[in-house]
């Protein structure tokens, strides 16, 4: 009988030892850095996939319930999922979340001190809605009719100052949160999850130190990879669908020339295609990228007649694999898009 009992009792307490600390994650790209740290050790829930836009994000029962069992939630910030405010501090996980942007030692851009090359319709900056997303493969989360898409609520007046502690205030209006295409930026929150996860689950916190190490390793090799690549066409110029690649631009020395930010639902007027083609032919453009969020028809008509070359470029890495490569395969995924049109 004591066996029995004792049996029971091991099988009852069994769940909660093996229970993997439940990192619930905004969009896909930050799945990424928190998979390479948490590897088979945690449960990723993510909120936002692949068919739904942040503008009118709507949280359903079952994300406000996901977010009330998280350990920690991971999100970029207020100025891309505005949407996510709210509820963090309805459900009392506000100063428990990691906000990415709000990290030490983040090196932040800011809109309005970036490249703005024309009027490109700015008033339809943030109104799209995106489309062409195939639903993306989480461990551990439900799909969700919902898109993991960059695009943001951001204002390009005036702007917040970085390197803050806390959440409370952290708007960050005017900076640009498209942090996940700098590498630098990357090793930031890889440290800032590492910390969080050995600090929920000691009994791995070597293995999740160990993961950040190889990360951290394998993150400066590709990088190096990269940049060697990228060196052979950084001198070509190129306009992209909107202003988002700031990081990426800047860490690699890319030759932006301009963007069409123009509201994907209906074409751009004569007045702007004039303007655009203008630019084009100015700087001598190679290459329009256009965004698989996006419908192409917009870049159809700016290059009808040309000869410039288009691709397109995919700031979320929609198609890549999850996993713990999965950062790594994303940067390869997103350079090679450039190169294969400006090469």
């Amino acid at each position: 009988m004591n066996k029995l009992l004792l049996a029971l009792g091991v099988s009852a307490l069994s769940p909660l030892a093996l229970a993997k600390p439940v990192i619930v994650t905004s969009i896909k790209p930050v799945s990424m850095v928190v998979a390479a740290i948490a590897g088979d050790r945690a449960e990723i829930q993510q909120i936002v996939s692949s068919t739904a836009s942040p503008h009118d994000f709507a949280m359903r029962p079952s994300d406000l319930k996901k977010i009330m069992k998280a350990d920690t939630v991971v999100w970029v910030g207020e100025s891309l999922e505005g949407f996510l405010e709210k509820p963090l501090e309805n459900a009392g996980k506000e100063d428990s979340s990691i906000e990415w942007l709000a990290l030490d030692g983040m090196a932040l851009h800011n809109f309005a001190k970036e490249h703005h090359h024309g009027d490109a319709d700015e008033e339809d900056h943030d109104d799209h809605d995106h489309e062409g997303h195939d639903d993306h493969d989480h461990e551990g989360h439900d799909d969700h009719d919902h898109e993991g898409h960059d695009d943001h609520d951001h204002d390009h007046e005036g702007h917040d100052d970085h390197d803050h502690e806390g959440h409370e205030g952290h708007h960050h209006v005017g900076v640009d949160p498209h942090v996940w295409l700098s590498p630098d930026n990357v090793k930031v929150l890889a440290k800032a999850v590492t910390a969080r996860l050995a600090s929920l689950d000691s009994a791995n916190a070597k293995y999740y130190k160990d993961n950040l190490a190889s990360f951290e390793n394998g993150l400066n090799a590709k990088d190096t990879e990269i940049r060697k690549a990228l060196n052979k066409v950084n001198k070509v110029p190129y306009i992209v669908f909107h202003d988002g690649y700031s990081y990426f631009e800047q860490h690699y020395g890319l030759s932006h020339a301009g963007e069409i930010t123009v509201s994907p639902e209906r074409k751009p007027g004569a007045k702007k295609v004039a303007e655009i083609r203008h630019e084009i032919e100015e700087h001598n453009v190679q290459c329009v990228f256009s965004e698989p969020q996006f419908s192409p028809a917009i870049v159809k008509v700016l290059l009808e007649g040309s000869d410039v070359k288009t691709a397109p470029l995919d700031p979320l890495g929609s198609n890549v694999k999850m996993g713990k490569n999965a950062y790594f395969s994303f940067l390869d995924s997103l350079s090679g898009q450039f190169l294969s049109c400006l090469g």
